[in-house]
């Protein structure tokens, strides 16, 4: 059995303690299941080259206050919830470590946020990408990446298959399959991937060809790459559409 996704929670990755600061602001009123060794993994499938792998080691789902485990098994709607998954980016270095568990700990505790350590523990192995996940709903996510890839070309994935399924062995939770349909990933400095959230609609791909150009979209199915604008002419545009 596995979540209706219509109920599934929101989507931060992080693998720094940077992000993890960002991904717990505005949780009042929250508590967290902490899930520190519940891993899973995706790739983001890009015909003729080398697949983007995405390794989580855990992750913390964030939930209200009033919601037990047993309303989670029982399908309760978990789309206002959040759910905090902690990236590897290197080979040897588990993201999952006593000392980020601890500054976890510590950070939750200090904003009087609730939590519980869950039993459930999933390994995964494999040589994972040094590209940041950022997955949305929507496309406001795009100008906090704008902040991690400094300024170079912007790519749009238009139908790159992009799944991953948490499963919960021990406490016999309803899977979370996560399934996507296109990726953005932006390349500067760093590499940001981001993934559309439940479907990749056609508002969001007009939306996008706006920001970021058609020249700029480059289409895995045609084979082709365009030039276009550079992040920061991007980012300029979209900012200025949402003051």
């Amino acid at each position: 059995m596995q979540y209706d996704t219509n109920k599934l929670p929101d989507f931060f990755s992080v693998r720094n303690y940077e992000q993890i600061d960002y991904s717990l602001e505005d949780l009042e009123k929250k508590k967290c299941f902490a899930f520190f060794d519940n891993g899973f993994a995706s790739s983001v499938i890009e015909p003729n080259k080398r697949d983007m792998k995405f390794i989580w080691e855990g992750f913390l789902l964030f939930v209200d206050q009033d919601i037990t485990l047993d309303d989670i098994r029982n399908g309760v709607d978990l789309f206002d919830a959040r759910l905090v998954a902690l990236q590897r980016t290197n080979r040897f270095d588990k993201f999952n470590s006593e000392e980020v568990r601890n500054y976890i700990i510590h950070k939750l505790k200090n904003q009087n946020i609730p939590y519980e350590i869950m039993s459930d523990k999933k390994e995964v192995s494999g040589y994972p990408s040094k590209t940041d996940l950022w997955s949305t709903r929507d496309t406001s996510v795009l100008i906090d990446a704008m902040d991690c890839t400094g300024n170079g070309d912007a790519y749009y994935f238009k139908n790159a298959d992009f799944n991953y399924r948490i499963t919960f062995d021990e406490t016999n939770l309803p899977d979370f399959f996560y399934s996507h349909n296109g990726a953005i990933v932006l390349k500067g400095e760093n590499s940001v991937a981001i993934s559309r959230l439940l479907c990749n609609d056609n508002n969001l791909q007009n939306y996008l060809e706006q920001v970021i150009g058609e020249e700029k979209v480059y289409s895995l199915i045609e084979g082709k790459e365009l030039n276009g604008s550079k992040i920061e002419t991007i980012d300029k545009k979209i900012r200025s559409w949402r003051v």
